[in-house]
């Protein structure tokens, strides 16, 4: 295929300025992703290896089961890699993250194999190993680096071996996961890729059993970089080199429409000696981009089956991209929590079809990749138990007790539903999540609707593999509006009649509350249960029905007793004084709890999920002992909390950012134009570590494109450095600065183009300047401290945040750095960052451009201001007149204070200005007219300065500080 088409046709440089880019959202994660001179290094003791990332959930067992299937024709040889592009910068995190809207995963059972798609070398996070490992689906890492980078690990020892092989052995064995993906896109010499292939060789003889390596269609072996866009003679020693297996599978590019180039790579598989299912066609399904269109039409997915046929697969699948569910602008779920229902409707269509149901095959347009490939099942063996949880939500229960809060953690996440969702039946009852309720996590599954008199609908949830025996029980956990008897029943079929169910009544409800039951399927002792579903049925009408499974458990003999384990997690872990924060208790296996909460008004709590709040500003520790039968467990959080002072209404304050989650939403603002500059003040906690480097100052980053920002860092330049970008003429300019921010340190930056040139300001100095012509289109949301993705959050404060529809000229910039008029000409939005305690930065411009504060709180104002601007505005009105002086930054930088007269009625305004002993060293009038914005010329000497201004009708005085 032609190169720009290919989506892992972008070198590492350009990966990190687009929708790829790699990075992690939480600092605990940032050696998730090494450079291959770490590899090189690697140790499972050195200061590189993560041990909060090491998975230790094996890699369940699955049975391939096709006559439980809704389609017994469908086949199994055909295997899945599921590959979505940038998975570090949508869940590269170790720890719950207090975020409902990161990327999920809820079709485990339809795949085979997940790419933690990433770079230079990108290392599955633990929760989704652990996710992925429960539903017996592997995950591999990839090596996606540029050519000196795959010459580096191409080293070798004193003994002729390569180093950088068993370097990535021992990083997948330490990690727990299962391989590596090898994404090579670089012109290597003839060679340096024999050594590369020689390399990936020894990868076989070294590789655990079970563990995979997989090749990306893009080098062939002369060194050369073409995509085949199937396997053929010319790539195929990237698989099998005569008698050499090179690689366990082959992930070809994209850049493919028709038959053809699948019937060539089953004929070379062939001629091979190779599985033609180890070839894995490729296809790229994001909007627009390749010729795999998503949501169009099956056709193209229909090639990969002889006569369209799900039962005569003849190759395997790669999917690229499948995150535009996520971030493909189907839903706003990335940017917008609220949409959580579109985004997993979104999901659901993915497999199920246009029509939502995977029951039945849509007559036209997109029929799911569950109408072809069947469910793996790895419920295979006794006990197995769900509680429905998806691994995110905006509460988090526990044993039924509800803490609202939106987070998301994948290692938290159940065995799903293998059908999502399978429903025959009435057609008034919907089955889907409902996050609202939950037993434990954030999720049940509900059926809700009404039931006419005598109709029933069957949910199908479960496939299962598993031998019953006369001591197996039950275990079920529900609640619901209308459940009972009468009205909802299990429906458990059998390995020897999968068409007739066995019922089984759920006992009456006598309240809404949740409730439990254990069922006896002693009755069934010596058959094999195969399907798990439930029944809504009534012998009367039922206007308002509703039912949720929280739990469900099956095991033989008596339940054994699971020792507890502590766990927990605050809705925030920075507040004010008085504020109340919840600490919601993910604790497993526990019936009581004891919280230790020192420094709290009251000091301990057995609630589930305990609130407390601090009258003293400090740092306090949390404990929590989980307890029950079988022992208990302590969780002690040394330090956790931080309480602050309230900052009084009115305060100056700034904003601070935690690089995470948090930043402000202005909504969308028209920058358009030749002309417009951005400007604000920025102290910085910390800098990125990992790629991108990118943490995110202001500015429109619409649909992953640079369209107009004010940053810091990025690909090829240090994380401390300015980075100004916008899309001029059709082309992504970018500025850095020559200067390197320090950490802890306020800076002003300012940003201008004037049609003809960038130009790049610190602290009112130019710093550098480029060349550049044309307009700017952007007219999209614009945001404080975060552009696209979490990861490229800010962490460190905000000040003075400012955006202008014109350049500003370098008199400006140096002289009102701390402040501005509200009604300055061209000033399209202005927050000043002083509106302790709301939750929104309000627009002083008066454009109507509030400032949303996105996952903060109270907390995040800061009386942490630059040094240069104690009191943005000094003010004393003349009772009489309403005479106002507004002075912009006091101390006044430089040797001229900005200055705004409001309230002179069109008078004329004198201005004199007085030193510590009251000699006039100053003094001038302006005509009514011009009494509006001013500069003041002070002295050079540093002190305390007395400014005067006066109308026939009033006087008003404000103190000036010179440094």
């Amino acid at each position: 295929m032609k190169h720009c088409y290919s989506r892992f046709c972008l070198l590492l440089v350009l990966l990190a300025a687009t929708l790829a880019a790699q990075a992690q959202i939480e600092p605990a994660a940032q050696y998730t992703t090494l450079t291959p001179a770490q590899l090189m290094t690697w140790t499972a003791t050195g200061p590189t290896a993560v041990p909060a990332n090491v998975s230790t959930v094996p890699l369940a067992t699955r049975q391939n089961s096709l006559a439980p299937q809704l389609n017994p024709a469908q086949s199994f040889s055909s295997k899945v890699n599921w590959c979505p592009d940038g998975m570090n910068n949508f869940v590269g995190y170790l720890n719950e993250q207090p975020q409902f809207n990161l990327y999920n995963f809820t079709h485990w059972q339809y795949i085979d194999v997940l790419t933690w798609f990433a770079s230079p070398i990108g290392i599955p996070c633990r929760p989704w190993v652990e996710a992925a490992h429960r539903n017996g689906v592997k995950i591999i890492g990839t090596v996606f680096t540029d050519g000196p980078g795959f010459i580096a690990l191409t080293q070798k020892d004193a003994a002729g071996n390569y180093i950088g092989a068993q370097k990535l052995v021992d990083v997948a064995n330490y990690y727990g996961f299962d391989g590596w993906f090898f994404n090579e896109e670089s012109r290597l010499t003839t060679a340096q890729s024999t050594e590369l292939i020689n390399l990936l060789k020894q990868l076989q003889a070294l590789r655990p059993a079970g563990m995979e390596i997989h090749w990306y269609d893009s080098m062939l072996p002369s060194g050369v970089v073409s995509y085949q866009n199937t396997m053929n003679t010319s790539n195929a020693p990237l698989l099998q080199s005569g008698p050499d297996r090179v690689s366990d599978a082959m992930f070809t590019n994209y850049f493919w429409s028709g038959t053809t180039a699948i019937n060539t790579a089953v004929t070379t598989a062939a001629s091979i000696g190779r599985s033609p299912f180890d070839v894995y066609s490729g296809a790229d399904i994001w909007p627009g981009r390749n010729p795999q269109q998503l949501f169009s039409s099956t056709t193209w997915l229909g090639n990969y089956y002889t006569g369209n046929s799900p039962a005569t697969p003849r190759t395997s699948l790669a999917v690229f991209a499948p995150n535009l569910t996520f971030n493909g602008g189907l839903n706003n779920f990335n940017s917008n929590p609220a949409d959580y229902a579109n985004f997993y409707k979104t999901e659901v269509r993915l497999f199920a079809g246009d029509d939502l149901d995977i029951t039945t095959a849509d007559a036209s347009g997109w029929q799911g990749f569950g109408y072809y490939q069947p469910v793996r099942c790895a419920i295979t063996s006794l006990p197995f138990e769900t509680n429905f949880c998806v691994g995110q939500g905006k509460i988090f229960a526990n044993n039924g007790a509800v803490a609202v809060k939106g987070w998301t953690d994948m290692a938290k996440q159940a065995i799903l539903p293998s059908w999502q969702w399978a429903k025959t039946g009435a057609t008034t009852i919907s089955t889907g999540f409902d996050f609202s309720r939950a037993w434990y996590g954030g999720t049940s599954v509900k059926l809700a609707g009404s039931l006419a008199a005598g109709a029933s609908t069957t949910v199908k949830l479960y496939q299962t593999k598993l031998p019953i025996t006369a001591t197996t029980n039950l275990d079920l956990t529900y609640k619901g509006l209308a459940a009972g008897a009468s009205s909802t029943r299990l429906a458990l079929y059998f390995s020897d009649n999968l068409t007739t169910p066995e019922y089984v009544n759920v006992p009456a409800l006598a309240d809404t509350l949740w409730a439990s039951t254990t069922v006896s399927l002693a009755a069934y002792a010596n058959r094999e249960l195969a399907i798990i579903g439930v029944q809504a049925t009534s012998a009367t009408a039922l206007t308002a029905y509703r039912f949720n499974l929280g739990k469900l458990k099956l095991y033989n003999g008596t339940a054994a007793a699971v020792a507890p384990v502590a766990n927990f997690a605050a809705t925030a872990t920075t507040v004010l004084t008085g504020q109340p924060v919840t600490f919601a208790n993910s604790s497993t296996n526990a019936t009581s709890y004891a919280w230790a909460l020192p420094g709290a008004t009251q000091t301990s709590s057995t609630a589930v999920h305990a609130t407390a709040t601090y009258a003293t500003a400090g740092t306090y520790a949390v404990t929590l002992t989980a307890s029950s039968a079988a022992g208990q467990n302590v969780l002690t959080r040394p330090a956790y909390i931080t309480v602050l002072a309230a900052p009084p209404t009115g305060t100056n304050t700034s904003l601070s950012f935690d690089g995470l989650s948090k930043y402000v939403d202005a909504g969308i603002i028209n920058m358009s134009g030749a002309a417009f500059s951005l400007e604000c003040w920025v102290k910085p906690n910390a800098f990125k570590t990992t790629s991108p480097y990118i943490s995110s100052l202001m500015g429109i980053e619409d649909g992953g494109v640079n369209t107009l920002m004010l940053r810091l860092g990025d690909a090829g330049i240090d994380a401390s450095q300015v980075q100004f970008v916008a899309q001029v003429g059709g082309s992504t300019r970018k500025l850095a600065s020559v200067t390197r921010l320090t950490a802890g340190q306020w800076t002003h930056l300012a940003g201008t183009y004037d049609g003809t040139t960038m130009k790049l300001y610190v602290n009112g100095v130019l710093d550098n300047s480029l060349a550049a012509t044309g307009s700017l289109t952007a007219n999209a949301p614009f945001t404080l401290a975060r552009n696209y993705a979490a990861s490229r959050g800010l962490d460190g404060r905000l000040d003075e945040v400012r955006a202008w529809t014109r350049a500003l000229t370098a008199a400006e910039i140096a002289a009102n750095t701390c402040g501005v008029s509200a009604t300055s000409t061209a000033l399209a939005a202005y927050w000043k960052c002083n509106d302790s305690p709301a939750l929104t930065a309000a627009d002083a411009s008066g454009h109507a451009h509030p400032g949303t504060l996105t996952n903060m709180a109270t907390s995040d104002w800061s009386t942490d201001v630059p040094t240069q601007c104690p009191t943005i505005t000094a003010t004393r009105s003349a009772s009489a007149t309403g005479l106002q002086v507004q002075v912009f930054g006091n101390p006044v930088p430089g040797g001229r204070a900005e200055i705004e007269i409001q309230g002179a009625q069109n008078q004329p305004v004198t201005l004199q200005v007085s030193n510590a002993l009251g000699a006039v060293v100053w003094r001038q009038t302006v005509a009514a007219s011009a009494a509006s914005r001013l500069s003041v010329t002070l002295p050079g000497a540093a002190g305390v300065y007395l400014l005067r201004a006066s109308t026939a009708s009033g006087t008003t005085t404000v103190k000036l500080l010179k440094l």
